[in-house]
């Protein structure tokens, strides 16, 4: 969670307001922080479209609904959070987003898992692995591995489901087996992947497998600190100059 903390202007003398009158002008500042926030990430979805697939799945906007501890798959107007007198906060909780923020390193978080499956069809964006039950590594040129998937033009056909029912309608197999003949298998892949002995084209690269990635800060992924301050104090201001015109009325 990230949460931003501002005070009050200099030019606000506190001992002027009452508690509520207080309370209110702080929660004025707030809620222009957090209407802020949201359009902010709202225009940086809209700027920033994944560049894999015309597919969204719209991150920076589930960023913004998560203001002041809303829910993430849905637009709201949560409102800042009062820490008790005097104190207003104002929360972003998406966990993604302070990795987006630092940086750092992704490494699997199962125990069991070896590897991070990195998409790099269109197809695989925003989907698991095992969405694509044809799928099988190979080894690049360069030494990186790579989930494949037969293309259909090439006539490899990914192996059916087990079925127990047609199996055992099926005639007991030949003792003797047919000599299999090695075949120098294809692989469609990136300018940047060079297939380790494939030389006709028969395969599609779905995803990277990585044991780490380590990413650098995501740019403006956070408005700066002064932007947030400067939001703040425009509300505080207009608020506190309302009620001393409530008073002088």
């Amino acid at each position: 969670m990230i949460a931003a903390k501002v005070e009050l202007p200099s030019g606000i003398d506190r001992m002027k307001f009452s508690e509520k009158e207080l309370d209110d002008v702080l929660k004025v500042g707030a809620r222009g922080v957090s209407n802020y926030l949201r359009k902010f990430y709202r225009e940086k979805n809209g700027r920033e479209k994944n560049k894999l697939s015309s597919r969204r799945t719209n991150f920076w906007n589930k960023v913004g609904n998560t203001v002041n501890n809303g829910p993430i798959d849905t637009p709201n107007d949560a409102e800042p959070i009062t820490e008790g007198f005097g104190k207003v906060a104002v929360t972003i909780a998406h966990p993604v987003l302070p990795h987006k923020v630092k940086g750092g390193t992704i490494t699997p978080k199962r125990g069991n898992i070896k590897y991070l499956t990195i998409p790099i069809h269109e197809e695989a964006y925003d989907r698991r692995a095992k969405r694509f039950p044809d799928l099988f590594v190979i080894k690049s040129k360069k030494g990186n591995l790579l989930l494949v998937k037969p293309d259909k033009s090439s006539g490899s056909v990914p192996r059916a489901k087990f079925n127990a029912k047609k199996e055992a309608k099926r005639k007991q197999p030949k003792t003797e087996r047919p000599k299999r003949e090695n075949k120098p298998l294809g692989l469609k892949v990136p300018e940047r992947e060079t297939p380790t002995m494939q030389e006709e084209s028969g395969f599609t690269p779905y995803y990277l497998l990585k044991k780490s990635v380590t990413q650098k800060p995501w740019p403006n992924s956070i408005p700066t600190e002064q932007q947030i301050t400067d939001v703040f104090n425009d509300g505080v201001e207009f608020w506190a100059g309302e009620l001393e015109e409530r008073r002088t009325a």
